[in-house]
């Protein structure tokens, strides 16, 4: 049985990506400080108005930078892998708990022309917006099977369109969502509407 703590969030976490965090609600500091003290991993999940997203990404807490007289903390939180939630648990702990299973993809296999298309677009776009200190991609630097992960974190998806590539279960089905939207996204960026997209998505960090 593989039982978590769930911490639904209005963000998308992905594998191999950082984000800070504030934490103040009582029932969060309890999680916070058991996968700290035990290292245990959280599951953060999308949460929105009407739904809790069931697929999420499984998380460490890498820094507690803060800590107040209160309890209050300022945290760096990173994904390791995605899950889908089988079962939300009744328990006796102040936050959710569910049952998880892993959330893997059925095909990995990576279009190297596609790939070389998002990479040169992203950095384009990248150059094009240095106010927000967007890092351009070096193709030799991709060493994860999951690049389109990384490419997501700053190229101004929304919500929904970022939980829905986590659900993505296909390397190159990604890679063809983000090729669309940043070719949607080429031409505006140098407007004031574009480069708020991308500006909406800083505060990730990639590792």
């Amino acid at each position: 049985m593989n039982k978590v703590g769930l911490f639904p969030l209005g963000l998308v976490l992905y594998p191999k990506s950082s984000y800070p965090l504030y934490i103040y609600e009582e029932r969060y500091k309890a999680l916070i400080n058991e996968c700290w003290n035990e290292q245990k991993l959280l599951g953060i999940t999308l949460l929105s108005p009407s739904k809790m997203s069931e697929v999420g990404c499984l998380t460490y807490v890498s820094d507690i930078m803060k800590v107040q007289d209160s309890g209050e903390m300022e945290i760096l939180v990173t994904g390791k892998n995605r899950f889908r939630i089988k079962q939300i648990l009744d328990g006796n702990k102040p936050y959710l708990e569910a049952i998880i299973e892993k959330f893997e993809d059925t095909d990995s296999s990576i279009n190297p022309n596609l790939l070389g298309n998002v990479l040169d677009i992203y950095n384009e776009i990248a150059r094009k917006v240095k106010k927000f200190k967007i890092q351009e991609i070096d193709f030799d630097s991709i060493s994860t099977n999951q690049p389109s992960f990384s490419f997501a974190l700053k190229s101004g998806l929304s919500l929904e369109e970022r939980q829905k590539l986590l659900e993505m279960q296909s390397e190159n089905q990604r890679l063809e969502m983000l090729y669309s939207h940043l070719k949607f996204l080429q031409p505006i960026v140098e407007k004031a509407e574009g480069i708020e997209r991308i500006a909406r998505n800083d505060g990730y960090f990639s590792i």
